[in-house]
């Protein structure tokens, strides 16, 4: 046991963040392939279906949580509680679970029912919710205890076991030809469950804190959740407004084929948040740890640092990709996919700005400035709510939108993301008395896109000249050489976009020399 303790007290900021990036790219890798192969076998309508029951249950239990998961982490992150903060907890969540299924079960007659979810079966909208509660909310609570203990290598290697098994049950599916929406949701609930069980079982010793007597009373954990989640709640309830009406409304006025190619678009531009995703929970614990210590200097060097660096390194994967989008869908999923290539090229653009979002309300939350969250966040979202509407309904509609489909969804996003990233980005800057600069953002993005777009020119030029055909993933492949040394040559001159200090890089290019020279 005290082995295993120091292991977890020892793991720095950059051991967890590379232990994460490493285990997410070879998860995403296979949660890719996952979704490749259910997007091929379902078709675009069945994979539309699919995705617009998952997403429409991850936005009512975000309505139920009420911002009750950030503060669990947050408070475990402060420091380790004892067995009852854990038992109060998972009863909460136990009561979340029982209050949806009655209302889906029981409570909601056919007509509702078939309103909200636009006409699918009752047994296949529970298993969906089933599904997106094990997913979203007990998959989540057990990692985030893990994480709260720095306990990343743990975490992420369920992770990736819980990625290759659901990989091996989906081929599997494949070859007996059982792959349908009802199967996907059963396994994805066992799956989800059992792998819980599992990882609660390994961290179970170390999470609890045996001393802690005094706070372990249910009227005080109220009284902490209360005084973190009271200024969430009608966040929690605009943001499930806000989530919900996206998906609704483009299943509702767009079908399920358009849902099917926002949804594929929204998966491919995952693919560029690893980075990200990697960092999120190591950056949230340090910044609780450091708003605990009032350590200022600690709290601007992380922001100002991982927010930088993740934005250009997002960026970088996400330009890349934007000119092949088309040649990417049909190799990937087939010629049904092709007309999706404008929403996932507009979806491409979308990671970017997610990255630095993704840290702006991290850092508000782990910093326990849920109020001001709360206020800008309730403001962004009411005005996408009638945006939302304006550019998916049906020019023939009571009040006449302009019907663009998942192309119109993809392009609010993006647009609204990176004005909200900014608003909040000013707020933090603003509260904690520091210089806000956004122009970082928008630089990298078009240095990249010029870049991306001239070296496939470029190369479909000059092979055009020598009168030789290639095949798009062979000339996408042949544009990465090209495109990474011109990435090289805009830190060289830009460091600073880059979120390296031009010190940094000179020692980088030193360490370098050195490992060439042994």
């Amino acid at each position: 046991m005290i082995g295993w303790n120091s292991f977890i007290n020892n793991q720095s900021i950059k051991t967890r963040f590379l232990t994460t990036l490493f285990v997410n790219i070879l998860k995403v890798g296979l949660s890719f392939l996952s979704g490749i192969i259910i997007a091929r076998g379902l078709g675009p309508a069945g994979y539309g279906n699919f995705n617009f029951l998952l997403v429409s249950f991850a936005s009512i239990i975000t309505l139920l949580d009420m911002g009750t998961s950030s503060a669990f982490y947050t408070f475990l992150s402060q420091k380790r509680r004892s067995s009852k903060f854990y038992l109060y907890y998972l009863a909460w969540l136990g009561l979340q679970f029982l209050i949806a299924l009655f209302l889906i079960a029981v409570f909601f007659p056919d007509s509702w029912r078939n309103k909200i979810w636009l006409g699918h079966e009752k047994k296949l909208i529970i298993l969906a919710f089933f599904a997106s509660f094990m997913m979203t909310k007990v998959w989540q609570t057990v990692t985030q205890a893990g994480e709260s203990i720095r306990a990343t290598v743990i975490v992420q290697l369920h992770n990736i076991a819980l990625a290759g098994f659901y990989l091996c049950t989906i081929l599997a599916m494949v070859f007996l030809r059982c792959l349908t929406i009802a199967n996907l949701f059963i396994i994805i609930a066992v799956e989800y469950l059992l792998f819980t069980f599992i990882l609660a079982k390994r961290l179970k010793d170390n999470l609890i804190n045996l001393e802690e007597t005094e706070q372990a009373e249910l009227s005080n954990i109220i009284k902490e959740f209360k005084i973190y989640c009271t200024p969430l709640v009608i966040y929690s309830i605009v943001s499930f407004a806000y989530s919900f009406a996206d998906t609704w409304l483009l299943q509702k006025f767009g079908g399920a084929v358009q849902q099917g190619f926002y949804s594929v678009g929204l998966r491919f531009s995952a693919i560029c948040l690893i980075a990200t995703t990697s960092m999120l929970k190591v950056f949230w614990k340090e910044i609780a740890e450091a708003h605990a210590q009032d350590n200022k200097e600690r709290l601007y060097y992380l922001y100002t640092k991982i927010s930088r660096i993740l934005c250009f390194v997002t960026a970088i994967g996400a330009c890349f990709l934007i000119p092949f989008s088309k040649e990417i869908l049909v190799f990937l999923l087939g010629p049904e996919y092709e007309p999706g290539w404008l929403c996932l090229a507009i979806m491409f653009l979308y990671p970017i700005h997610q990255s630095l979002g993704q840290i702006n309300g991290t850092y508000f939350h782990a910093t326990l400035q849920t109020k001001l969250l709360s206020k800008l966040g309730i403001i962004m979202m009411m005005a996408s709510i009638p945006l939302t509407y304006f550019v998916l309904a049906s020019p023939s509609a009571i009040i006449p939108g302009l019907g663009l489909g998942s192309v119109g969804l993809a392009s609010k996003m993006v647009i609204l993301n990176i004005t909200s990233v900014n608003i909040f980005g000013y707020f933090i800057c603003k509260s904690s008395r520091w210089k806000f600069n956004f122009l970082y953002q928008f630089k990298s993005v078009i240095l990249l896109l010029i870049v991306s777009f001239m070296g496939k020119g470029f190369l479909k030029w000059f092979f055009h000249i020598l009168n030789i055909s290639l095949h798009p993933l062979f000339l996408m492949t042949l544009c990465i050489p090209i495109y990474i040394l011109m990435v090289g040559i805009i830190i060289c001159f830009f460091p600073r976009i880059s979120g390296i200090e031009r010190r940094e890089l000179i020692g980088l290019v030193q360490t370098f020399r050195v490992i060439l020279h042994e």
